[in-house]
Order: C-alpha cells, then structure tokens, then sequence
C-alpha cells in the first residue's frame, strides 16, 4: 500500500505542474488511495473520505476567518483605500533616487499584508510604482521584479488562510504564528532587497543600459499613472487599510478589546464602506464577492487536500515519510522548504503543495523535532516565496507586462533574492 500511495503522491504532483485543476487531483489522488486502503482491508475509508473533505467546508476556526479576511481585501480595493495608501507611500520615493528599488519593495511588500491577493496587489501598486521607477532609470526587467519579490508580504498577516491553518494545528491564534516569524521574515526582506540591487547593478555594467533611455520619454502607463493618481490623498482612506492589524495588536497589548482577527476586518469592513455611503450597496457586493471567492479559492481547495491527506494516512503513507524524517531531521527541513518552493516555482502557485504538507506532515512535527509552528510556517512561506520566482505566475506576468518585458527576465532577476529568502526561512526557524 505504502508504495502504491507513493506512486500516487508522484502522479498527483506532476499532474499539478502540468496545471491541471489542483482540487480535482488532490480529490481523485486521495480517493483513490483510501479505494487502495479500502480494498486491503482498512475499514472506514470511503466514509472518512467524505467526513475529511466535509469537515474543511464548515470548519469553525478557519471559515469565518479566511472568508472575512478577503471581504476586507476586496472592500479595500473597491473603496481605493488601498490605493490611497499605496500613494502616501510612495510620494518620498520620488525624492531619493537610491531609495527607489528598496523602497519598491518594500511598499509593495506592506500594501501585499492587506491586499492579499498577490495579482491584486501587483496590479494596485505597480499602476503607479512601474511608471515612477522607469521614469526614474530604474530597469523594466527591475522595476517588475520589486513588484513581484514584495508580494510574498501576505504572510504576515494573522488572518491569511495558511496562518489561520497553522496556528489551529499548533493551538495559537494567527498573530502568534505571524509573531513566530516576523524576525526571520525582515531578515528574509532585507536580504531579497539586497540581492536585487547588487543583480540590477550587476546587469547594468554588462550592458543592460539604465538611465536616461528610460526616463527621457514617459510611455502610456505613465500618463495612465498619473491620470489615475489622486489630486489629493485622502489619509484617512489610507490609513484604514492597516486598522484591522492595528486593532488586533492593541487588542492583544490590553489597550482595547482582545477581540479576534476576524471581528476586526468585519468592523474595519463597515469602516470602509462607511467611507462612502453613496456606494454602500455597490460596496456591500464586493465585500461578498471577497468572501465567496475565498470560499471558492482557499475554502475548496483546503477540504479537496484533506482528502489528499486522508488517503495518504490510510494507505500508511504519511506514517512512512514520518519514519524517514525521523531519521534525518535534514530531510524534514529541506521538504518542508524546497517541496513548495519548487513546485510553486514550476507551477506558478504551491497552495496546493503547502496545504497538503501542512496536513500531512505538520502535524507531526514534534516527532522529528520541530515546532508545529515553525515547520507550518516553513512550508506555506516557501510556497510564497517561490511564486515569486515562477515564470508562469499570473503575477509575474502581470509585473512583466506593466514593464513591457518578458517574464523570463523578471525571474532572472528575483530568482536568487528568493532563493537566499527561502533558506533564510528553513535555517533560521527550523
């Protein structure tokens, strides 16, 4: 059984690079594994199938948690608060040319922890960032590639689908898993922002011309840019974006109620579409639009890989890869690491591979060593992270097409920022 589960995991992960439809393979691998372990005598296995994937659509903890975190996302977008706060950003960078990359980055890094959508994040930021940067003789391929290597950001914060996954296998809240891990995640920052600014220099001493051939004439995203900025910037607007967080941390410190995450974004939610009663209704739908796609998205697609993980333990496949990651805690790191790193690299997403390791082999991390926490957290980051280096990520193409390059030359970039990141994670909390 253990083999032919074996050979299954295999199947399903190349199935999941060729990017066929990842909730239909976690679903038709996982069943297809209890079929084995139903046929060899374990008994249960249909009806645990169906309990699994059941139990992950009315999940108490998560549910409600996820589905308003992205209500608040689409809210924040649709009422332009997060457009507002991306240009109190980025006004001082227009100022100080060698600030320009770091500062890119990081922006978009910030505004990635409440637009969590990363396409929706790339989309919000660089309409505005890319023309600034190119008009400023920051390379095209550059340019694109601060975008895509500041939307990993989504993982700090407490409400995003994986923290809320994690903290619940570890008995914490999601602002204790984020806690976890915001040291490791600035030293990751620093060190992606570092990199890229030596590859930039780098490449333009080996020819790539930089400067005046790209700021002497603005293009149409430029005039777009400035079409679309705001005469003035409304600070309040900007300023809400960041109140849910805000909230929480106060919550936490006794300084306000300690209420959850998710009563927070419900609050700052109606704080937005307050903004502008005149839309209200028309606010009100996206704000449901951001739960269902959630729900359609993240929801789904965590009850299709708890079958996955159903089958796997039925078959004794995940009792196995325990046994070996016993023996060789190096083993256990690297999986948790380079697994989602390298299939979100391929594939252009690793939400299915680090939803299926999260379940699977998380949950016994205190058997090979390691926190619950850290190895989770391990696992969803590098998924993030290796997005950021897929040349077939939807937002890697959409960086590259706002610069008028070619995705390869976005990831030759970002590449190794992501790469030294993603070890930064594995060394320094594992």
């Amino acid at each position: 059984m253990v083999w032919a589960g074996a050979l299954i995991v295999l199947i399903t992960f190349a199935a999941i690079l060729k990017n066929l439809e990842a909730r239909m393979v976690l679903i038709l691998s996982g069943a297809a594994m209890a079929l084995i372990a139903g046929i060899a005598g374990v008994e249960g296995c249909f009806d645990g199938a169906m309990q699994a994937f059941i139990s992950q659509l009315i999940n108490e903890s998560l549910v409600p948690t996820i589905c308003a975190c992205m209500g608040f996302s689409a809210v924040m977008e649709y009422t332009k608060c997060s457009s507002n706060l991306v240009y109190l950003l980025t006004r001082p960078l227009q100022k100080v040319r060698f600030a320009v990359v770091p500062g890119a980055i990081l922006i978009t890094w910030l505004i990635n922890i409440v637009v969590m959508s990363a396409a929706g994040c790339a989309a919000t930021v660089g309409t505005l960032l890319v023309p600034m940067m190119l008009g400023l003789g920051v390379h095209p391929a550059t340019a694109a590639a601060c975008i895509l290597i500041g939307t990993w950001g989504n993982v700090m914060n407490p409400g995003q689908s994986f923290n809320v996954q994690v903290g619940e296998l570890a008995s914490m809240t999601g602002l204790e898993v984020v806690s976890s891990f915001t040291v490791v995640a600035v030293i990751a920052l620093a060190a992606s922002i570092v990199l890229l600014s030596v590859i930039d220099i780098t490449m333009v001493k080996k020819g790539n011309k930089q400067g005046a051939a790209y700021a002497a004439e603005p293009g149409s995203a430029d005039r777009e840019a400035v079409k679309s900025a705001p005469v003035k910037i409304n600070y309040f607007k900007a300023l809400i974006p960041a109140t849910p967080i805000i909230f929480l941390l106060l919550g936490n410190a006794g300084v306000l109620p300690n209420f959850d995450i998710t009563v927070w974004m419900l609050s700052c939610s109606v704080l937005g579409l307050l903004l502008d009663v005149r839309h209200v209704q028309d606010g009100v739908k996206q704000f449901f639009n951001g739960v269902g796609n959630s729900y359609r998205d993240i929801i789904t697609l965590m009850a299709a890989a708890s079958v996955f993980t159903f089958g796997m333990n039925a078959v004794g496949l995940t009792g196995a890869l325990v046994d070996v990651m016993k023996n060789s805690t190096a083993i256990a790191r690297l999986g948790a690491g380079f697994g989602p790193f390298i299939i979100a690299a391929l594939s252009g997403s690793g939400n299915a591979a680090a939803i299926a390791f999260n379940t699977s082999i998380t949950p016994h991390a205190a058997d090979l060593g390691y926190a619950v926490e850290a190895m989770g957290s391990v696992a969803q980051i590098a998924a993030a992270i290796g997005r950021s280096a897929s040349p077939v990520a939807g937002v890697t193409i959409i960086c590259a097409k706002m610069a008028g390059v070619s995705p390869m030359d976005v990831v030759k970039r970002s590449i190794l920022p992501m790469l030294a990141a993603v070890l930064i994670f594995m060394f320094m909390l594992m």
